[in-house]
């Protein structure tokens, strides 16, 4: 009995101890606070940032310093958010961070941020005001914002940077990205791109969003279907006519640099060039319904800039021509190759070099197709894309390279070759 009693005894006391003492538990990085009397959620959203919920004003606020964390999903439940406040010290703003808020009708961002990153905003009712500090926008990093107002230069903002659905877009400073961060936008009757009142850097010519000077061209922002890109302009920035509904497009006399992606998807099917024109960048009439292109000059044509039913002029001797290759695919069992035809060729020889081994061939024809070369097969397993959407500068593994050059046969039934063209990626 006495033995019973004494246990009775010390289990009480066990039991009153264990819940007189709260248990300690590991803190949870992302775990969350609710403070009832107060009516606010807190928690962690980066190494040094916090974030807290006022359920009363539905202001979500991030304090601290430094960046936020990627893909957290800590704004999941608070989707009756209506202002969002980046406050002074953070300096990036997490991918997805809230994504899931589709309330949302303001945004303030500290000037010390200086990255917002992919998918951090899914849809804003009403004006985003991106800051003069923020030198880089990844992908559909602000979606759906009725209008968007970039204060600074647009330097470093990325495909679909500035996602679709917006009204307007109103420039603040310097435009080289924007033709890439409008690309995903779909232009309806409603949309514009202006031009803000302090804005010293942009003016508007011949339809063209372009540097106050005029040797650039950022952006092209009439709905009209020929443009004449002024004398004074020196270069194209990438995807300045990007899906553009124009069909007639005649170069300046000092036009030296067209761009990448410059009329990707468009309509043009007619251009006119210019002798002092020095590069076509990758990609820069892909897509289109161009059939024929005279160059005057010796243009740096890069990979794809045309499609392979162009058929290349030149002006210039064969011997200082070249042509663009189009597309380079391999599968185990074979290589397809295609490229533009060069008016005045008599046939083309094509080069696959991956290290030290070059294979070479002949064709007279503008598509070409091999059995994929033994040292290749089961090996090679490059994947590139130059689209506009999926292109990555990155390369994993070790790529072949092809390249084409013309060729014209003499009487002597020798070969005079014109210059190789420049080189594109081999990929499955």
């Amino acid at each position: 009995m006495r033995k019973s009693k004494l246990l009775a005894v010390l289990t009480a006391t066990t039991m009153a101890m264990t819940m007189a003492v709260p248990m300690v538990m590991p803190a949870d990085i992302t775990g969350t606070t609710v403070m009832a009397e107060e009516k606010v959620t807190e928690g962690r959203c980066g190494d040094s940032a916090t974030y807290s919920y006022d359920t009363d004003t539905k202001t979500l606020t991030i304090n601290g310093t430094g960046e936020m964390w990627d893909d957290t999903g800590f704004a999941k439940s608070l989707g009756d958010t209506k202002t969002i406040v980046i406050n002074k010290g953070i300096t990036s703003i997490g991918s997805s961070s809230f994504c899931d808020l589709y309330r949302v009708e303001k945004v303030e961002i500290a000037d010390t941020v200086s990255t917002i990153k992919s998918e951090a905003f899914n849809e804003i009712n009403g004006t985003f005001v991106v800051p003069a500090s923020v030198t880089k926008v990844e992908t559909n990093a602000i979606r759906w914002a009725k209008k968007i107002v970039v204060q600074g230069d647009m330097k470093n903002y990325a495909y679909a940077a500035l996602g679709n659905g917006a009204d307007e877009i109103e420039v603040g400073g310097t435009a080289d990205s924007l033709g890439y961060a409008l690309a995903g936008v779909y232009e309806y009757d409603d949309f514009s791109v202006t031009i803000s009142k302090n804005n010293t850097a942009c003016k508007i010519s011949n339809g063209c969003l372009m540097s106050a000077d005029g040797k650039t061209v950022y952006y092209y922002v009439s709905g009209k279907n020929k443009v004449t890109i002024p004398d004074a302009v020196i270069t194209i920035k990438p995807a300045a006519f990007y899906q553009k509904n124009i069909k007639d497009v005649t170069l300046g006399k000092n036009v030296k640099t067209i761009g990448e992606y410059a009329f990707y998807n468009s309509y043009v099917s007619k251009i006119i060039t210019n002798s002092n024109l020095k590069t076509i960048g990758r990609c820069a009439f892909a897509r289109t319904k161009l059939k024929e292109a005279t160059l005057k000059s010796s243009v740096a044509i890069k990979p794809a800039a045309f499609e392979s039913k162009v058929k290349i002029y030149s002006t210039k001797s064969l011997k200082k021509s070249k042509t663009v290759v189009t597309s380079a695919k391999i599968t185990n069992k074979k290589v397809s190759v295609k490229f533009c035809k060069l008016a005045g060729a008599k046939g083309y020889q094509v080069q696959i070099k991956k290290g030290s081994k070059v294979y070479k061939y002949f064709t007279t024809k503008n598509s070409f197709n091999i059995k994929t070369p033994k040292a290749l097969k089961g090996t090679y397993n490059v994947k590139f894309s130059y689209d506009l959407g999926k292109y990555t500068a990155k390369v994993e593994g070790k790529p072949a390279y092809v390249t084409v050059r013309p060729y014209k046969e003499l009487k002597n039934k020798k070969k005079s070759y014109g210059k190789w063209s420049e080189k594109m990626i081999l990929s499955k």
